[in-house]
């Protein structure tokens, strides 16, 4: 009897401690957010070499992709009210930590997708690539893809380079730009051929990279200005039955939205800033504007975001 207490204990003791573990993953201290991190990888561990090929069928890694920018940390905040989900920490992009900000391989990010465990949240910024398409398929992943207007988009990334993210491989050329404009005209055209060690293209191209996935049967595509205007129950409806159709798990809908729609909280994020649709037309200038239809303004027209370039 004594024996069954202790077990239980010691449960519930670990159970907190991992919670506790995976509430400091969005601490706004990177230091914080990498221990944290670390620590969660010994009983990331413990549930791979426990989990069973049912356990994958049953509750499905959750795969968190997003375009940089997005609302990478907005999507997680969602998936995480799925069901019994975990989250150890696990960030998987093409490019290495943006301290290194390296290319990864496709045999790297097959190691990496192979030991994703049941339940789990991958978070991710991973380019399409049929080894990576084939890859999540067999783990079985539930991928999720968030995309928002460019445009907000190089808004966005201009600010977090250039003040949030001192530690970015980047951060040195945004920090030398003049002005904010400066750097959403460096967001927009990229590094070109001025440094080849930095892999950093314009926005049009850094955006192809993930286009093959908006098509692909498998991934369930949000995007950012939906979740945050007067579809977002639509959108998160939509949600729930993707997962739905891939875990075998009874998904009641009643129960879910409510925990979805509660689960909102851009604020939280350590990289908030404004969190709203629309904000480029207070940031762009005239030369913004020339420059983003030279380079992009076909990308806007693909994905919707204009019908033509008379904007």
């Amino acid at each position: 009897m004594h024996g069954d207490v202790d077990s239980d204990l010691t449960s519930h003791r670990d159970s907190m401690i991992q919670r506790m573990l995976q509430s400091g993953l969005h601490s706004r201290n990177g230091l914080v957010r990498k221990g944290c991190a670390l620590a969660l990888q010994a009983p990331k561990k413990l549930a791979q070499a426990q989990s069973r090929g049912a356990d994958l069928e049953r509750l499905p890694p959750v795969f968190a992709n997003s375009f940089p920018k997005s609302g990478t940390h907005l999507l997680d905040q969602i998936v995480a009210a799925l069901p019994e989900r975990r989250n150890y920490g696990t960030f998987l992009s093409s490019q290495t930590s943006s301290f290194q900000f390296r290319r990864r391989s496709d045999a790297e990010i097959r190691r990496i997708i192979a030991g994703f465990v049941p339940g789990e949240i991958v978070r991710a910024h991973l380019w399409y690539s049929p080894a990576a398409a084939e890859s999540l398929a067999e783990r079985r992943a539930v991928h999720y893809l968030i995309i928002r207007d460019p445009r907000d988009v190089v808004v966005s990334e201009a600010h977090y380079l250039r003040s949030i993210n001192r530690w970015h491989k980047l951060h040195p050329y945004f920090r030398a730009a003049a002005s904010i404009e400066d750097a959403i005209s460096l967001s927009i055209r990229g590094l070109g051929s001025t440094d080849a060690r930095r892999e950093y293209p314009h926005i049009a191209q850094r955006f192809a990279q993930y286009e093959p996935w908006l098509n692909h049967p498998e991934v369930c595509v949000v995007r950012f200005e939906t979740l945050m205007g007067p579809q977002r129950d639509e959108t998160l409806l939509r949600m729930i039955r993707f997962y739905g159709d891939r875990a075998k798990a009874a998904i009641d809908l009643d129960r879910l939205l409510p925990r979805l729609t509660e689960s909102i909280a851009p604020s939280r994020s350590h990289t908030f800033r404004a969190g709203k649709a629309g904000g480029w037309r207070q940031s762009f200038t005239d030369v913004h504007r020339e420059l983003f239809k030279e380079l992009a303004g076909q990308t806007l027209i693909r994905l919707g975001y204009e019908s033509d370039s008379n904007w």
